[in-house]
């Protein structure tokens, strides 16, 4: 039962991990340009806020899993 849910934790982390370099990518490539359209300026404010909630999440998993294997 707890295999199940460590491994479960694991798939989170490693979910949240991806996504978080994937905006961590597409960040990059807007803070690039020159100049941004309101769009993308807008694009950028979310793509922020959505890398610090996985961010967030991958820490919160990190300590559940740390407390996990004590």
């Amino acid at each position: 039962m707890f295999a199940e849910k460590d491994r479960n934790e694991e798939d989170l982390y490693e979910a949240a991990k991806g996504l978080h370099v994937s905006l961590e990518r597409r960040l990059k490539m807007l803070l690039s340009k020159s100049f941004l359209s309101e769009a993308e300026e807008w694009e950028l404010k979310v793509l922020k806020k959505k890398k610090l909630l996985c961010k967030d999440v991958m820490e919160e998993l990190r300590g559940k899993m740390a407390k996990g294997s004590r």
